[in-house]
């Protein structure tokens, strides 16, 4: 593998990294004097709140919250930070908890009973800030009344593994929880609300980033019981009574547009993967690339995504279209892996296995695939680095790289070449950035 085109790649991705860094995007997003704090185009006097709450929740809640502090830095403030395990930090006054991602454990649970009670302090004359990013869904976790936690969890593993997408999921998800499809606004009300969101969706959709919390939801159990059978999901049976019950009528469907909580609810979205595809277009031009960012939506199956830029590789080598070399194609997006059997990787380590095996061979290219939050999957990597050197030098140590990709052991491909891209939680999350480097 080509280390200038590795480093070259890994300062393009460090470049996005930073554009959309937690504690700047909310400091970009609030400015305050003395007595007010204005956001877009709304004004809110300080002065006139008994109380100021504060609830994050996400990859992103803690440097989130953190800023926050700094900006009320005179005020009294109550809230809580749910976090990552390992994502922590100490703060002057919100208290910081850990619970599980992707899948939510008791602490998820705990968080979400915590909020609960924090938010029925709320009344008319207090201010809440909801401060949410990537991974929402699962640390802050709170079933609906007669769910079974541990179906809860067991119906998350099988939506995760099912192929689903996120919006798909996420619409499961809304009408399981208490907390999503507009719960914590309606938790929060009569209290006034304001909401800042790091997207990590594909479309920046406030209905979908961690299960639309905070926002009206269009979905209904009808859709619910659709992606169900689509996806050929298992139901247990506190789940399936509801799901029943909710078909039939006879439990509360999420919040829908023009219930009156959403009067007193303002929510403004303050970091996209497209800002950071920007920056790193940006810097990839400042470093003599021809660059085109071809786009911010990219969803699918992940190895098939991967045949997509295998081919724009070949095109670059063959033909310097479209752009002519040295090129710098950028996409950002999240795919997903439709698990059959056991492994250990992530959506970008996978891509980037399969773009490997596509790509093999080639020479004068490089290939990066990973996550912004730093952690791709259940692993230690953002993602992985990939060529067309890369199958070759697998099978110098014993590595059939088709046998890898098949058992979804993209990890351990990467691992043993050496071509992981670690660099540790970032605090931050939109998705995912991939770059492909022609030359």
């Amino acid at each position: 593998m080509h280390n200038d085109l590795k480093k070259d790649a890994s300062e393009i991705f460090k470049a996005a990294i930073e554009a959309v860094e937690p504690s700047v995007a909310v400091k970009r997003a609030l400015r305050r004097d003395e007595n007010n704090l204005y956001i877009g185009n709304r004004v809110y006097e300080l002065e006139k709140y008994q109380n100021i709450y504060v609830i994050a929740f996400g990859k992103a809640s803690v440097p989130m919250a953190k800023a926050l502090e700094e900006i009320l830095y005179d005020k009294t403030i109550q809230g809580i930070a749910i976090t990552k395990y390992g994502y922590s930090d100490k703060l002057k006054h919100i208290e910081v908890y850990e619970s599980a991602h992707p899948i939510p454990d008791e602490n998820s649970l705990k968080a979400g009973q915590m909020v609960k009670e924090l938010l029925s302090k709320a009344g008319k004359d207090d201010l809440v800030i909801f401060l949410i990013s990537g991974g929402g869904s699962s640390l802050l976790a709170l079933p609906r009344k007669d769910v079974s936690f541990k179906e809860f969890v067991k119906l998350h593993e099988a939506l995760l593994s099912s192929g689903a997408t996120i919006k798909e999921i996420n619409i499961v998800r809304k009408h399981l929880s208490q907390v999503k499809g507009g719960g914590l606004a309606k938790m929060a009300f009569p209290a006034q609300s304001i909401t800042l969101v790091l997207s990590d969706v594909v479309g920046d959709s406030l209905d979908v980033i961690a299960s639309g919390p905070t926002v009206a939801d269009s979905s209904t159990f009808e859709d619910f019981n659709d992606i169900i059978e689509r996806y050929h999901i298992p139901l247990y049976p506190s789940i399936s009574r509801l799901l029943e019950d909710g078909l039939n009528g006879l439990v509360e469907e999420t919040l829908k547009a023009g219930d009156p909580v959403f009067d007193f609810c303002y929510n403004k979205l303050i970091g996209t993967n497209c800002i950071a595809l920007e920056a790193a277009s940006k810097k990839a031009s400042e470093m003599g690339y021809n660059t085109l960012l071809l786009s911010s939506y990219i969803t699918g199956e992940s190895k098939e995504i991967a045949k997509v830029f295998a081919a724009l590789a070949r095109n670059e080598l063959l033909h310097s279209r479209p752009m002519s070399k040295p090129a710098c194609i950028l996409a950002g997006g999240e795919v997903t892996v439709t698990i059959k059997n056991g492994g250990k990787g992530g959506r970008c380590q996978e891509m980037a296995l399969s773009f490997a095996i596509e790509t093999s061979g080639l020479e004068g290219m490089l290939f990066l695939a990973a996550g912004t939050d730093g952690i791709d999957g259940p692993t230690d990597a953002a993602g992985a680095f990939a060529d067309g050197s890369s199958v070759e030098k697998a099978s110098m140590y014993g590595i059939d790289a088709r046998a890898m990709l098949d058992s979804h052991n993209s990890y351990n491909f990467f691992n043993e070449l050496g071509d992981l891209h670690k660099i540790g939680p970032t605090g931050t999350n939109v998705m995912d950035i991939y770059i492909l480097i022609v030359t």
